[in-house]
């Protein structure tokens, strides 16, 4: 009947509509992913092998670093009381002559190999350096604390932190200012962030190892015999900062994984209800697709006549789903401060598979009874 027509047509434009939502969606998910795993974070993550709990080694910390230089595969080590993905420190500070303001700035004490062992970048100024004893007093500052404190000079002011027991001003001169690096998930923005000298009493946090990339097991075994030797055989626990850094991404990539699995079942359910509506199509126009053969229309005809209605039936649903998903696209994009842009080729793309997936489900049908 009329009714059942409808029906039929509604029901086609709906499963399909939930078909394009999904494999537009996927696709910008697997984008946002992609995007962040190759985004490049302006610090050196590759090759990395970060060891926890350094307080482990004691005061033979230095002692430590300089055996594990000693292995093959192990190109520099450093510590550090923080590194990319694990901080620890959110402390206030001030800036000598400015009483009335203080500042929250990421901290993080590190040795004088910490910058190479990250390949981080320089914009002005230096890094700290084994010749002069006054750096030990000193910081190096990342651009966004430059520019989010109005720093004209940076190098002209001091920094203040003050002891509340003790009631002691440490003095801290910026001798550097390094280029922004990804320190926390690209969900949030790069904040101001400060590196201080690891003096010998903090002996707590993080040993980071930049190995070469024939490193291997081998390497491995050799750098936890270190470890036992100066830890009395205590379990080394350790990451690859690579990997550290995918983790942080595990979410998404376990939704993305998700969002296949319901893409595959709404395919599998548009075209299962398309096909099995096939021959309901069919049989309303038996009659009309008999006269026309018998005029001479071609095969290629007849199936174009069926196929035209499906076509159509899929536009409705691609014009209902691209406001839809633009919409659930751009919300969910919205929780990561760097993002990729929505490109129209998305959307094309699932409508193209849509209407592949339509004709390929129909066209076996149709080519028979024509």
């Amino acid at each position: 009947s009329r009714g059942r027509i409808k029906l039929k047509s509604v029901l086609v434009v709906l499963q399909f509509c939930i078909s394009i939502v999904l494999i537009i969606g996927t696709m910008i998910m697997f984008r946002q992913i992609n995007f962040m795993l190759n985004k490049d974070l302006g610090f050196n993550k590759e090759h990395v092998l970060v060891i926890r709990r350094a307080s482990t080694v004691g005061d033979k910390l230095d002692s430590f670093k300089k055996e594990l230089k000693t292995i093959p595969g192990v190109l520099n080590v450093a510590s550090s009381t923080a590194v990319p993905g694990h901080n620890n420190n959110n402390n206030g500070y001030m800036i000598k002559g400015r009483p009335e303001e203080s500042y929250l700035i990421q901290s993080n004490w590190v040795d004088y190999d910490y910058p190479d062992v990250y390949g981080l970048k320089l914009a002005s100024g230096r890094f700290f350096d084994r010749a002069l004893m006054t750096d030990k007093e000193a910081c190096v500052l990342n651009e966004n604390a430059v520019r989010g404190f109005s720093l004209e000079d940076p190098f002209s002011i001091r920094f203040e932190m003050h002891d509340d027991e003790t009631e002691e001003v440490t003095l801290m001169p910026v001798i550097g200012v390094v280029q922004d690096f990804h320190f926390e998930s690209l969900r949030a923005g790069i904040s101001p962030y400060i590196l201080r000298f690891q003096n010998e009493d903090m002996q707590w946090g993080y040993v980071s190892l930049k190995l070469s990339p024939a490193a291997n097991a081998e390497t491995i075994a050799r750098i936890e015999g270190v470890w036992g030797s100066f830890t009395n055989n205590d379990p080394m626990q350790y990451f690859f900062m690579e990997d550290d850094f995918e983790r942080l991404y595990r979410e998404e990539k376990q939704n993305a994984r998700l969002a296949i699995v319901f893409t595959i079942l709404g395919i599998l359910l548009a075209s299962l209800g398309l096909y099995g509506l096939t021959p309901f199509t069919i049989q309303q126009r038996t009659k009309e697709i008999g006269v026309r053969k018998t005029f001479g229309a071609s095969v290629e005809r007849l199936w174009y006549l069926v196929a035209k209605e499906i076509i159509t039936l899929v536009a409705i649903s691609t014009a209902i789903a691209w406001p839809l998903v633009y919409w659930v696209a751009d919300s969910w994009l919205q929780n990561y401060h760097y993002r990729i842009t929505l490109h129209p080729g998305d959307f094309l793309i699932g409508f193209l598979i849509a209407i592949v997936i339509a004709l390929a489900t129909i066209t076996h049908r149709t080519i028979k009874t024509a």
